[in-house]
């Protein structure tokens, strides 16, 4: 190889590795030195891998095959701070051809650099590079086999992955601070484990939609009277609460105010539920329980029968499905693949993403009059990291989250469980509590904001005129170090009442009140009935009028035939049927 030629091919090479080599240092989701290491050494070994087998100029025509993965790997790097995820992936495959075209006409410039660098890129590797191959036999045959070993070694560590989750990502997701990690992200690698995540996702969609193509509940929508004014049809909104624990609402005794939009509404429109309790403490388990008419001791139900938005549709509701999270949970997602309305508002990379996102396309989905609707929010609420659940502007409680090493104050209080922090051992008394304060001034933040966020969404409603009610309930609850076990999070193996203890609160328009009286009077005489979440699907039917051949009115808790449960069912660690905490 002449000197021109080497100079010619390192840089054709440190151009195919550039996001990599800037996502080394740049990568904030490369969360340890170790995984920045396997990140680095995977995007080596995967180009080395190509020069051991295939001549060089074969192989700079064969790489360029990615450069377009590579682009937007890097694009992603340069504006959010971190590697190409599934979520982005998604949001580019499933983007509307107004908004992909919307896209591209503002970024038309950076469409020209990229194909002007790539007929450079191709020009220099068929003008100076020679079809040769990069070093002889017996040094190729060593490095593949090394390079072998590596990949193999990274595959086994990808499977037995340490049960240690890193506190900055939920339980649930494949994301933990093995230092195996970092070869998952490595581009062009992430970019087609994405493609192939989001493969698998509509394959198991497109598997239970056939099994459940010609179920049906046999739902009906039956008005209890005639309606006297044309194109004043119900609305029903179902708003996913995340992360939402009952006793840090100022609406339920809590002494902070955070809750004032709600405590300014009258107590004929707002109703709060005392004892409410989550069937689980972890997003994927509980919302399919919420949504379906799954049990603790009937767990696979949800699995074979469809949710109580099909069941909406089914009765003739137009109805609409709008999140911001939970793009990746295949049940969720068939259940908005039904729906005659799905948008999925993704994080577009900014410092903080609130849940004020959903109310656009609250918005226009509620310009339609004529039918009677069925709408789920699903929020982001407070989850964890909570300060970027709120803005600046909500930022009463101080100090809180922004701007703090986080991941320092755990380690200052003494914190050495291995899973994941999820017990902290206060070793530094005064550490432990100023985590704690940090912990609870950020959570209350972030309540206070979806305190607004609720009171945007009733506003929306309230500017229909029509007979509207809102049911917000919080998925699982949170532990903010709150006794003597110091337990942080959610989704703890032994999990706790802090967990389980869930808000619900229906708020009805004047309209809704006028029309149904006695399901209003019936919410009011359930408020203070011990239940769980699986009174939900009921409840919402009720609500919307809808009947199914086998009431359960019992479970409702717009009837006044509810009855309270002594002992509240949920689910353990191992999804066995346990009776759940109702008490600190």
């Amino acid at each position: 190889m002449t000197k021109r030629e080497g100079i010619v091919f390192a840089s054709l090479l440190t151009f195919l590795l550039l996001p990599n080599l800037v996502g080394t240092f740049a990568a904030q989701d490369l969360l340890t030195v170790g995984q920045r290491i396997i990140y680095l050494i995977t995007s080596l070994a995967l180009y080395g891998l190509g020069l051991t087998v295939l001549k060089r100029r074969t192989f700079l025509y064969v790489a360029s095959a990615g450069l377009l993965l590579s682009a937007i790997d890097l694009v992603h790097l340069i504006i959010n701070g971190a590697t190409t995820s599934l979520l982005f992936v998604f949001t580019i495959i499933k983007s509307e051809k107004g908004e992909f075209l919307e896209l591209l006409s503002t970024y038309w410039f950076v469409l020209i650099i990229f194909f002007a660098l790539w007929g450079v890129y191709y020009y220099l590797a068929h003008r100076y590079i020679r079809q040769e191959y990069i070093a002889p036999l017996r040094p190729r045959l060593w490095a593949l086999g090394i390079i072998v070993l590596f990949f193999i070694s990274t595959i086994v560590g990808l499977k037995l992955r340490p049960k240690f989750w890193n506190m900055f990502n939920f339980r649930g997701q494949d994301m933990r601070t093995a230092a195996w990690v970092g070869a998952e992200k490595a581009c062009p690698i992430n970019m087609c484990l994405s493609m192939y995540n989001i493969v698998d996702l509509a394959c198991q969609i497109s598997a239970q939609k056939a099994e459940l193509s010609d179920f049906r509940f046999g739902a009906e929508y039956v008005p209890s009277r005639p309606r006297r004014v044309l194109h004043n049809e119900p609305i029903v909104v179902f708003l996913i609460g995340e992360t939402s624990r009952y006793d840090h609402w100022q609406i339920n005794g809590y002494e902070r105010e955070t809750s004032p939009c709600l405590m300014a509404r009258d107590s004929a429109e707002m109703i709060s539920f005392d004892s409410i309790y989550s069937v689980a403490n972890l997003t994927t388990v509980s919302v399919p329980f919420i949504l379906s008419r799954a049990t603790p001791h009937d767990k696979e139900l949800y699995l074979h029968e469809a949710s109580v938005v099909d069941a909406f549709h089914e009765a003739g509701y137009h109805t609409a499905w709008i999140a911001d999270q939970s793009f990746n949970n295949h049940f969720l997602m068939r259940i908005a693949e039904n729906c005659d309305y799905r948008k999925y508002v993704s994080d577009p990379g900014t410092e903080s993403f609130v849940d004020t996102v959903l109310l656009a396309p609250l918005r226009t989905v509620l310009q339609d009059p004529e039918t009677p609707q069925f709408v789920a929010l699903h929020s982001l609420g407070c989850h964890f990291k909570y300060s970027a659940r709120y803005p600046e502007s909500f930022q009463r409680y101080t100090p809180d989250m922004n701007g703090m090493d986080i991941r320092a104050l755990f380690d200052k209080a003494g914190s050495t469980d291995a899973e994941g922090l999820a017990r902290l051992k206060p070793e530094n008394i005064t550490a432990y509590r100023n985590l704690k304060a940090i912990l609870v001034n950020s959570y209350d933040n972030a309540i206070l904001f979806t305190d607004y966020f609720i009171d945007r969404v009733i506003r929306e409603l309230e500017q229909t005129e029509r007979p509207a009610v809102l049911v917000y309930v919080g998925d699982h609850g949170e532990n903010l170090l709150d006794d003597e076990k110091h337990m942080f999070l959610h989704g703890t193996y032994a999990g706790s009442y802090y967990e389980y203890h869930v808000p619900l609160f229906v708020w009805t328009s004047p309209q809704y009140r006028k029309r149904y009286p006695e399901k209003v009077e019936a919410l009011r005489r359930n408020s203070r009935k011990q239940t769980s979440t699986m009174c939900i699907f009921y409840s919402l039917l009720d609500l919307g009028e809808v009947t199914l051949p086998s009431r359960c009115p019992q479970l409702s808790i717009a009837d006044t035939l509810m009855q309270p449960m002594d002992t509240v069912w949920g689910l353990d660690a191992n999804l066995l049927p346990m009776p759940i905490p109702t008490r600190p």
